[in-house]
């Protein structure tokens, strides 16, 4: 073992213990250590240190401390797999969205999102389509949040929308970032009420096509898919309860979303029916 190597097993121990005992101050004494020597091929590791490191200084909504240690590890890994990297980061700030006295600032932590999910380099992506509509999703989602003329986001033109092959869809270590941030597209289509828009998004992710293509309404539609998928796969189901979390929050983002969910607590199956027969 080396040097680093020992060096990170202590750290990830003590950072631990520090967690679970919640004592910041000693939290932040650790985060402040000087990374020791490392050779080039701990690279990798180095930057798994930097992104573990900015992702504590998020809990305590220090964004600046967070930023250096995210732009740290992106020099220390290759470009494309750098998307990864920039996704956990702008989900962060996505994540202060539950913090009180952060909530009247919902403006400028989407943009501060915005601003970092698009310095992902589509084109190094282009023979991941999981990747692509990771990164697609979660930007779409952020410019209709900042937009005051809500419209389709362009990003979506060149994507391809076939249906997930099944061995994926059954696969749990398969397209995982694909899922967890796919709900940010439908939330997408419910906000701007585009009924094409989220047929062929439910296309993409159905698995009982015999529901999908019958005569039933678009909220049975609707509804059945989104049951069998966050019965599938719990990243969608953890997006899914992460936005509907938010709901009070996102009202002046995203008004026609926060009604949706309203309706949803509250049981309004009347509400939702009337909202869904009133999307075009």
């Amino acid at each position: 073992m080396t040097n680093f190597e020992e060096y990170l097993k202590d750290f990830s121990k003590r950072y631990a213990d520090l967690l679970a005992k919640q004592d910041p101050k000693k939290l932040h004494l650790l985060l402040k250590e000087s990374i020791p020597d490392f050779d080039t091929d701990e690279s990798r590791m180095v930057a798994s240190l930097h992104q573990q490191k900015a992702r504590a200084y998020a809990l305590f909504a220090e964004n600046t401390e967070m930023d250096r240690h995210f732009e740290a590890a992106l020099k220390l890994i290759d470009q494309p797999e750098s998307w990864k990297l920039y996704l956990d980061w702008a989900n962060l700030y996505l994540m202060q969205l539950r913090i009180p006295s952060l909530q009247g600032n919902s403006q400028q932590i989407f943009e501060n999102a915005l601003s970092i999910i698009k310095r992902v380099l589509i084109d190094s992506l282009k023979r991941d389509r999981y990747a692509i509509w990771a990164v697609s999703s979660f930007q779409a989602f952020c410019e209709v949040a900042v937009s005051e003329k809500k419209k389709l986001p362009s990003i979506y033109e060149d994507l391809d929308f076939s249906p997930i092959p099944l061995d994926l869809v059954n696969n749990p270590n398969k397209v995982k970032e694909f899922y967890a941030h796919f709900f940010k597209s439908i939330a997408v289509a419910i906000e701007l009420r585009d009924s094409e828009f989220l047929m062929k998004l439910l296309k993409m992710i159905s698995i009982d096509d015999a529901t999908l293509m019958g005569e039933g309404t678009l909220l049975t539609k609707f509804q059945q898919t989104l049951n069998d998928t966050m019965d599938m796969r719990p990243e969608f189901a953890a997006e899914f309860n992460f936005i509907y979390a938010l709901a009070p929050i996102l009202k002046s983002n995203f008004p026609n979303l926060t009604l949706f969910i309203d309706y949803l607590e509250k049981q309004n199956f009347g509400g939702l029916h009337y909202f869904f027969t009133a999307i075009k």
